[in-house]
C-alpha cells in the first residue's frame, strides 16, 4: 500500500496555527489571573471589598491569593514604616511660637485594618499619611508642647516633650489600629523676635553660672583659710600650753655654749671665773 505523505507547506502551516492556538490561550490565561489572581507584599495585608458586595472581614496576608472577578484590593502595611513631617509649628508655655520637624515610625495592627477601610474607603495609605496623619502629631504636639517653655524644648526637657507628644499622638490613633513609635523633635525653629529672647535668656543664665561658679571657689578658699588659721591657732595653743618653766630651762640648756654671761653694774665690773681662775674686780677710776 502506498503512503500519501502531506505537502510540507501544509505542515508548516499546521504548526505556526498550533502556536497562534497555544499564544491565545497562554494570553487568555494571564488576562484571567489578572482578574482572578492577587499579590499581597511582604509587610502588608490586604482588604478585600466589591462595589456591590461590600467589605470581606477576612483578610489577605502576604502572597498569592485567588479572589473575584469584581473583588478589589487595599493594602496596609504592618511592619514599621517611617514618616517624616517638616515645619510643623506650635506655641509653647510662654507664648512663643516655635517650628520643628516631627519623625516617626508606625505600623497597623492586622486586626484593625478593615476598621481603618471602613473610616477611609479604598485610599492608598500614602494619601492618609499626607492628610490626617499628618494633621494628628501637630495636633498632639499642641497640646503637648504648651506644657514646656521654649528654652524647656532647647534643653534636656526635649526629650520629655518628645514622649510627651508621642503619647498624646499614640492615644489619638491608636482606635484606628496605628502603632506610633520612636517619634522625635527636630531642634526648634523660632522666630526672629523669640530667637532673641532665647538669647538673652541664655545670656543670663551663662551669667548666672559663671557668677556661682566664682561665689563657690572664694566659699572654697575662704574655707581654706579658715581651716588653716584654725590649725595654727591650734598649733599654738598647744605650744604656750607645753612651755612650762623645767621645758624652759631644759632649752636653755639646750642652747648653752658653755660659757658664763658677764655682768655690768653700775660700781665695778664683776667677771665670773672660768672654772677654777680666781674672780677679779677692776677699780673704777675716780
Amino acid at each position: 500500500m502506498e503512503t500519501v505523505q502531506m505537502p510540507e507547506k501544509k505542515k508548516n502551516n499546521r504548526k505556526i496555527i498550533g502556536g497562534v492556538i497555544v499564544g491565545i490561550a497562554i494570553a487568555l490565561i494571564v488576562v484571567i489571573g489578572a482578574f482572578f489572581i492577587e499579590r499581597i507584599p511582604n509587610g502588608y495585608v490586604g482588604v478585600v471589598y466589591s462595589p456591590n458586595g461590600g467589605v470581606q472581614e477576612e483578610t489577605l496576608g502576604q502572597g498569592w491569593h485567588i479572589v473575584g472577578i469584581f473583588d478589589k484590593i487595599t493594602k496596609y502595611p504592618v511592619r514599621m514604616q517611617t514618616v517624616e513631617y517638616q515645619d510643623i509649628q506650635v506655641a509653647t508655655s510662654d507664648g512663643k511660637n516655635i517650628t520643628m520637624d516631627f519623625a516617626y515610625n508606625y505600623s497597623i495592627q492586622p486586626d484593625k485594618v478593615v476598621d481603618l477601610f471602613n473610616k477611609f474607603g479604598p485610599v492608598d495609605v500614602g494619601e492618609i499619611e499626607s492628610t490626617y496623619l499628618r494633621t494628628r502629631p501637630w495636633d498632639a504636639g499642641r497640646k503637648a508642647i504648651a506644657n514646656y517653655s521654649v528654652i524647656d524644648t532647647y534643653g534636656q526637657k526635649s526629650a520629655s516633650a518628645g514622649l510627651e507628644v508621642q503619647k498624646v499622638f499614640s492615644e489619638d490613633v491608636g482606635d484606628l489600629g496605628f502603632v506610633i513609635d520612636d517619634l522625635t523633635l527636630g531642634v526648634p525653629k523660632p522666630d526672629e523676635s523669640t530667637q532673641e529672647a532665647i538669647d538673652a535668656r541664655v545670656k543670663a543664665s551663662q551669667e548666672l553660672e559663671r557668677k556661682q561658679t566664682e561665689l563657690k571657689i572664694a566659699e572654697a578658699e575662704a574655707e581654706k583659710k579658715r581651716i588653716e588659721a584654725k590649725a595654727t591657732s591650734d598649733y599654738n595653743n598647744i605650744i604656750n600650753e607645753s612651755m612650762t618653766s623645767e621645758v624652759i630651762q631644759y632649752m636653755w640648756i639646750q642652747k648653752w655654749d658653755g660659757k658664763m654671761p658677764k655682768a655690768t653694774g653700775t660700781g665695778n665690773l664683776i667677771q665670773i671665773p672660768l672654772e677654777d681662775e680666781p674672780a677679779t674686780t677692776q677699780p673704777k677710776n675716780n
